[in-house]
């Protein structure tokens, strides 16, 4: 009895249970899960959307089209933009634009790769202040460019650090 009297009062208005540990939808979502796949690919065929999980997507898209794509995550998509993170890999510099439909429980990370001799990419700031931090990072730890991102003062590193130096990049490992 007490846990379903817990459970009722953590229902958001969507009928999604958000106490506990995380997220857990109380409905069938599977329709709404089709219906968003389908969208992705028709909007973006060209790009590899993988589906590891129910509930986390991996899709990999060029880097000169990564505004337009986040723009339809929000705008069309109704996500939001829940972090960026970026590795220095063999095939080149990764990043990972995530972005999550709260209501499902979808993780959907935007994936870029660009090329070691030069790694630059538009800034999503473009989009929304939101960005600025996590592609500050980005730029700071890896030495990534970002087109259109105005402040690029160091986050984490002490002001005196060189410009040449990238602590993520695999040169430094």
């Amino acid at each position: 009895m007490a846990d379903e009297v817990i459970k009722t009062q953590n229902l958001d208005k969507n009928g999604a249970y958000i106490g506990g540990k995380g997220f857990c939808p109380q409905r069938d979502s599977e329709p709404e899960f089709k219906n968003i796949e389908g969208q992705c690919r028709e909007f973006y065929p060209e790009g590899e959307l993988n589906l590891v999980r129910k509930r986390r997507w991996y899709w990999e898209i060029a880097a000169e089209d990564l505004v337009k794509v986040a723009d339809f995550c929000f705008n069309t998509l109704g996500c939001r933009f829940s972090t960026a993170t970026g590795e220095d890999t063999p095939r080149g510099f990764t990043i990972l634009y995530h972005f999550s439909i709260d209501r499902l429980g979808l993780l959907i990370s935007v994936r870029v790769i660009l090329p070691h001799d030069d790694p630059q990419v538009d800034s999503l700031t473009v989009l929304g202040q939101g960005f600025e931090w996590a592609e500050r990072e980005i730029h700071e730890m890896l030495g990534i460019g970002f087109r259109g991102l105005g402040d690029t003062r160091h986050l984490l590193l002490p002001d005196d650090s060189p410009d040449d130096y990238h602590p993520y990049r695999r040169s430094f490992g």
